[in-house]
């Protein structure tokens, strides 16, 4: 009786003496995926944010250039972006344009180019502007909106056919579209 007493005190001497380290372990990862999922949630929000600007902004392009030609008046700051049709701002790649790369427009729409599940968003699809091994996303391709001497970058045109200018980072090229939040959205999309 003494020996299994004995036998009995001394294995609960060695696993009472032992640090928990599978409990820390487990509390360390979880804390590490917490602050992952906060810094996606934060990047995901950011994103948004950038595309918002990007819509709004290119709007009021569409809008403001319709009223130089005396078409519509000029979009107001405060207004809410459409999502009809009328307002679809398209974007064609390739060297003469003809390749539709996708819409600037509501991502849960299949053919936005902020989908990142859609044809037109996802960084594995080849007609796809994220797509760092495509020719419309690559940084050596003259056909890239990421490429920062590509010279036949891709086009937004309205669903009107009017065009508004080329997405690229490309600051030689007079028909770039200039607007801060285009310059954003493509430096966020191009440096991911």
């Amino acid at each position: 009786m003494r020996v299994l007493h004995m036998a009995l005190s001394v294995a609960c001497l060695t696993s009472c003496s032992r640090p928990p380290e599978p409990a820390v372990a487990s509390r360390q990862t979880e804390a590490e995926r917490d602050q992952a999922e906060r810094d996606q949630v934060e990047l995901n929000r950011r994103r948004l944010q950038l595309e918002e600007r990007l819509l709004v902004d290119l709007r009021q392009l569409r809008e403001s250039r319709q009223a130089s030609t005396g078409a519509v008046e000029p979009a107001r700051q405060d207004e809410a972006v459409a999502t009809t049709a009328e307002y679809d701002l398209l974007v064609f790649g390739g060297p003469i344009h003809d390749a539709f790369l996708g819409c600037l427009c509501d991502e849960s729409r299949p053919d936005s180019v902020f989908n990142m599940r859609g044809e037109h968003g996802s960084d594995l699809s080849p007609m796809s502007m994220r797509n760092k091994f495509s020719v419309y996303g690559s940084n050596h391709d003259d056909t890239s909106a990421c490429n920062e001497r590509a010279t036949h970058p891709p086009l937004v045109v309205t669903s009107d056919g009017k065009s508004l200018g080329l997405l690229t980072v490309n600051p030689e090229l007079k028909r770039r579209i200039t607007a801060s939040s285009v310059a954003d959205w493509l430096g966020h999309m191009c440096g991911e």
